[in-house]
């Protein structure tokens, strides 16, 4: 791994639909709402955290994908078969991606923890035992609100 690739950002997200994960895989996009976003955007990847509808594959971090370009869209736009979803008419982040890629090691989350988005590097992303391993106390400033409120992230 060079050394561009290693210091690269990346931010964690949530999976908590079998469809996100489609829509990334096959469609090669991911969504945030702008209205729960964080503020700092800036990431050369996305990292996936999977929630328990992903059943064996549930609490860990097993993909990421390469950012090609952000847009903002409105979500009845992304997903077009949800009209009257609550949020239709709400803007969106819309990561445009690369290829999803599976990490050659998962990285679990040893303990339930409640994650919105993680911001850390690929170096540490690829070299993680533990979800807790990603977070990067020294940022705590420049990522302030990233991580979910109240939550100890260490082991």
């Amino acid at each position: 791994m060079d050394d561009a690739v290693a210091g690269a950002r990346v931010l964690v997200v949530v999976l908590t639909r079998q469809r996100d994960l489609a829509a990334a895989r096959d469609e090669g996009w991911y969504r945030i709402p702008l209205a729960r976003a964080p503020r700092a955007m800036q990431a050369e990847y996305l990292a996936f955290y999977q929630t328990a509808v992903f059943g064996d594959e549930r609490w860990a971090v097993r993909y990421y994908a390469a950012v090609r370009a952000v847009s903002i869209r409105k979500r009845a736009a992304l997903l077009p078969d949800e009209p009257a979803h609550p949020r239709a008419s709400q803007r969106y982040y819309c990561f445009a991606l690369g290829p999803l890629e599976r990490l050659a090691v998962p990285v679990p989350s040893r303990r339930l923890r409640r994650v919105c988005f993680i911001p850390t590097t690929f170096d540490l992303l690829v070299s993680a035992h533990d979800v807790a391993e990603l977070w990067r106390p020294a940022e705590t400033e420049e990522w302030e609100g990233i991580w979910g409120a109240g939550v100890n992230a260490r082991l």
